[in-house]
C-alpha cells in the first residue's frame, strides 16, 4: 500500500478557495488542477509499505504529535514551483509556516525512527492547487498570481494529522485515512 501523512483543511475553506478558483480556471491555460477531496499538505510519503510498516510508523508518530499543541492556521497567497519562470506546480501558502514545518520534522524524525525509508525532499508548506504540464505565458502566470496573491482564507484549526493510504485510479489517486494522530489540545 502507498502511504503518506498529512494534514488536510476544513472542507468550507477549501470550497471558499475553489470558487474563486472556478472564476479564474477559464481565463487560464490548461492545467491539471487538483480535485477538492485530494487536497491536502504532505509531511511525509513513504510510498509503497506493507501494513507493519504502518503499525510500526503509527507507534513512532502518535506521542511526537500528541506533544504538540493545536494551533489557527490560515491559507493565503500563491506562488509557483519551482518558480514563475519555470512553473510546474501552482499553490496557496499556509501559515503559520513555523508549526507546519514543526510538525514535518517530528513526523519525519518518527518514519526515520521507525527505520522506513521515504521521500526527504526539503519540506516546504503549501496547498498544490494544480500541475502545469505545457508552458505557461507570463501573461497567465500574471493573471493566476493576482487573482490569488491577496487572497486570505478564514482562520481554521490544526488539531490532527493523517496516516493516509493512496490507491491509484484512471480518475485520480483515492486519499483513505488509516490513522489519525491528534495534537495535544
Amino acid at each position: 500500500m502507498r502511504l503518506f501523512i498529512a494534514s488536510t483543511f476544513p472542507e468550507a475553506i477549501l470550497g471558499s478557495l475553489h470558487e474563486r478558483l472556478q472564476r479564474l480556471k477559464p481565463r487560464l491555460p490548461r492545467a491539471s488542477w487538483v480535485r477538492t477531496e485530494s487536497q491536502h499538505l504532505t509531511f511525509a510519503f513513504l510510498g509503497e509499505q506493507d501494513e507493519a510498516t504502518a503499525a510500526r510508523v503509527a507507534t513512532e508518530v502518535e506521542p511526537r504529535l500528541q506533544k504538540m499543541q493545536t494551533f489557527q492556521a490560515m491559507l493565503h497567497g500563491c506562488g509557483f514551483f519551482p518558480n514563475r519562470r519555470h512553473a510546474r506546480i501552482g499553490w496557496c501558502a499556509v501559515d503559520p509556516q513555523v508549526r507546519f514545518t514543526e510538525i514535518a520534522e517530528s513526523v519525519r524524525e518518527a518514519v526515520r525512527s521507525a527505520g522506513v525509508a521515504f521521500d526527504e525532499n526539503e519540506f516546504r508548506p503549501h496547498l498544490t492547487l494544480m500541475r502545469i504540464r505545457d508552458y505557461w505565458p507570463p501573461l497567465a502566470i500574471d493573471t493566476f498570481e493576482k487573482e490569488l496573491r491577496d487572497y486570505r482564507s478564514e482562520p481554521f484549526p490544526v488539531s490532527s494529522v493523517t496516516l493516509y493510504v493512496s490507491r491509484l485510479d484512471p480518475k485520480g489517486a483515492v486519499h483513505t485515512p488509516l490513522r489519525q494522530f491528534a495534537l495535544a489540545a
